[in-house]
Formats: C-alpha cells, structure tokens, sequence
C-alpha cells in the first residue's frame, strides 16, 4: 500500500509541537533576570528552579511513553500538550522562587511526552524507508523554538510584562491542541490492522535493545545541552543528524503500539545524563577550563556509537513472548 500524503500534515503537527515545547522552556531564560530581580532570587534558588524542571522531565520519560502507548496517538499527544500548556500559563501566577519551581515541575512533566509521541507520530504514518527523515522533520522544531523565542518573548515582555508571555505561549499549545484533535485521525493501514496489546514496561526494560538504547543515550543527549549555550553550528548539524536516526529506531525493532514506550525509557537515560554532565562541566570549568570540557563532549557521541554497536546487534523485529532475538531479553 503506497503510504497516505497526509503523513506530511501529521508530521508537521509533531514540529509545531516541538516548536511550542521549546517556546514554553525558554520563556524562563528570556524572563529569567527580570523574575530574579523580582522575587529576589539567588543563583542557588534560580539552579533549584531550573533543577525542578530537569528532574520531572527526567522521571516523567520514563512514564509518558507507556501512558501515550496506552492512550494512542491522538489521545496520548493530547493529554500531553493540554498538560504543558496549563503549567506554562500558571507560571503567570509564580509569586517567588517556591511557586516557579513548583510549575516548572509540572512543566517538565507534560514536556517529557513530546518526543515518545512524536516518534509514535513517525512510526505509524511513515515507511521505515522514511522514518529518520520524518522524525529529523518534527525535531527540528526543537531548534526553530529555540531561535523564536528569545525575539518573541522578549518583546511579550517587554510591552505586556512577564506574566503576560508565559500566559501567551500556553495559550499557543492550547490553540495547537484544537487543530489537532480536530485533524488527527489512524493512517488507514493501521485502521485495518488489528494490534496485539501494549507490550509491558517490565518486558520492555529486560530487552537488550532498550538497556543499550538508554545507556548510549547518556552519551549522546548531554552534547545537545552544552552545545546550545555555544555556537558550534558544525557540531549542532552531526548532532541532530544522528538523532533523527536515533528517532528511528525504536520502529525499527518494536510494535507500533511500544514504540513511544521505548523511546521514553529510553530518554530517562538522557536526562540523568543531562543532569550528571551539566555538573561535571561545572566542575572542571571550575577547576581547569572549557578545553577539556570540549574534549569530552567531543568524545561523548564516540562512546554512544560504540554501545549502539556492541549492545543492540542485529536490528530485528521484536516478537512478543520470545525470550531469545536479535535483541536478546536479558536474564
């Protein structure tokens, strides 16, 4: 069956939701001297607030996956845009460092669900001939998010105050969510199919596949943190490059029905790694400077490589209920 142009109108739902993830993060680095000024912050109560984020966006990866998995596609990518997009409008109402944190943790969140549902957007609607490209397609919102939103919410700021920016890049997500649900619908292929139930997280997290996947990922995600504060265009290109592959893999090994399962498991290993390495680079900063720093980031997708050579094998289709694949279930 010769795949169905609306794939593309699908996919382009999962860069504008990337696109608005990234808005909604970097609202609070735009407002960030303003809100320290404000609720007289200090360095240690603002790294609290930003550390609240890190850490639900961390753990919740791991539970977004199942829940979009469990929920399906439109129901799933739904719930997970409606919940951030409540929390960036209440960081309208923060009040002090304790208030942000706490929204800032809700957050991280819904936020966490963008990309196991983007990857199960790629998987369902596209061939596996296309899926790197589809998945490269809506992460690099990601980046468009990135680059928009210093300029927009600064003048939201600007002209309307703080409150007001946090409160219009909700209200985006919230529009973003009434087309969607009013243009979301199964791929035909996937209308006639009938599918075996949701494979179980304790099986998933047994595969050799998804052990390796999420070790490599500590190695591979910490790179994009440290190099979106410098300007290193060249590195930013291999980096995204690679990961529109690492977008694709999951479908190439798993159901459908598992892949956004996966994929957030998976990204708890990039998170921890995040949060492990932005305090390593402190440190050697610290005490030494940024040479060796750029050396070990350098070396970071190296290490990564050589685990997804090693750990995963050969990529076959995973069967339910077999204890032995190319993936082999680890005893």
């Amino acid at each position: 069956m010769q795949p169905s142009g609306r794939r593309w109108l699908m996919i382009s739902f999962a860069f504008w939701a990337t696109v608005i993830n990234y808005l909604d993060r970097q609202t609070l680095s735009v407002a960030a001297p303003v809100l320290r000024d404000q609720f007289h912050m200090s360095n240690v109560a603002y790294s609290g607030v930003v550390f609240a984020f890190l850490l639900a966006y961390t753990v919740s990866n791991g539970i977004s996956g199942p829940v979009i998995d469990r929920l399906g596609t439109k129901l799933g990518y739904a719930v997970c845009v409606l919940w951030w997009s409540v929390a960036a409008l209440l960081h309208g109402l923060a009040t002090g460092a304790l208030s942000l944190g706490v929204f800032r943790f809700l957050l991280g969140v819904g936020e966490a669900g963008n990309w196991p549902a983007g990857v199960k957007v790629a998987t369902e609607w596209f061939p596996e001939s296309e899926r790197a490209l589809a998945s490269g397609v809506f992460n690099s919102g990601s980046a468009v998010g990135a680059i928009l939103a210093p300029p927009i919410v600064a003048w939201i700021l600007l002209r309307f105050g703080w409150p007001t920016a946090f409160v219009a890049v909700g209200a985006v997500g919230l529009l973003w969510l009434v087309f969607w649900l009013r243009a979301y619908r199964r791929p035909p292929a996937a209308s006639a199919t009938v599918e075996a139930p949701p494979i179980p997280v304790r099986e998933l997290i047994r595969t050799r596949f998804v052990l390796g996947f999420t070790f490599s990922k500590i190695f591979l995600d910490p790179v994009w943190y440290f190099y979106i504060i410098a300007l290193v265009s060249i590195a930013m290109l291999g980096y995204t490059g690679s990961l529109a592959n690492m977008l694709a893999l999951p479908g190439d090994v798993f159901p459908k029905n598992a892949v956004a399962s996966v994929y957030g498991l998976a990204s708890m290993g990039s998170g921890f790694g995040g949060m492990l390495f932005t305090l390593i680079t402190g440190w050697v900063v610290d005490h030494y400077s940024y040479t060796p720093v750029f050396i070990g980031f350098g070396l970071l997708p190296l290490i990564c490589v050589t685990i997804l050579w090693l750990l995963l094998g050969e990529l076959r289709p995973y069967v339910v209920g077999t204890e032995v694949f190319a993936v082999d279930t680890l005893r």
